[in-house]
């Protein structure tokens, strides 16, 4: 019989807004099966928001700490943008270099994988400087207002 692997404790558990009721339940079982430090939600407008606030707040906070273990509550093309932007924001040193991060992962429906191609897409062709000002101007750029419009309107129609 194998035995389970006691799963590492966490520093933070982050937490993105949307789909909370699938994210509650994740979380939930989550806090059951090891020891986390912290809990954070995720409020910003997009992913690109919450990395470069959340790595703001960990630069002052987290200052000097060897790694920094982090859980994202997310399905799995969202943990991947959300690791694209990380990427990006370490090397733009924005974010600490010692975070180390792991998909608490939830289900994914038709809808996510469709919003987290989209999502990663986007991420793909328009990599842009993580600041205020690109957070604030992300909905301008050409997929954002001749796709992603469209077919969000067409998914909550439809789905």
């Amino acid at each position: 019989m194998k035995k389970k692997r006691e799963k590492k404790e966490l520093d933070y558990l982050l937490i993105p807004t949307g789909w909370e009721e699938q994210r509650k339940e994740r979380t939930m079982k989550e806090l059951e099966q090891r020891s986390v430090k912290n809990i954070y939600m995720l409020a910003g407008c997009n992913s690109e928001e919450d990395i470069f606030y959340l790595g703001k707040m960990l630069e002052t906070k987290e200052k000097g700490k060897k790694i920094l273990r982090m859980g994202i509550v997310t399905f799995p093309l969202h943990y991947i943008k959300y690791r694209m932007i990380i990427k990006r924001a370490q090397k733009q040193g924005i974010f600490p270099k010692n975070a180390e991060t792991e998909n608490v992962r939830t289900e994914e429906s038709f809808k996510q994988t469709i919003y987290g191609i989209l999502g990663l897409i986007e991420d793909i062709f328009n990599e842009r400087h993580l600041d205020e000002k690109s957070i604030i101007n992300r909905n301008n750029t050409w997929l954002m207002k001749h796709v992603g419009v469209r077919l969000k309107e067409f998914l909550k129609r439809h789905m």
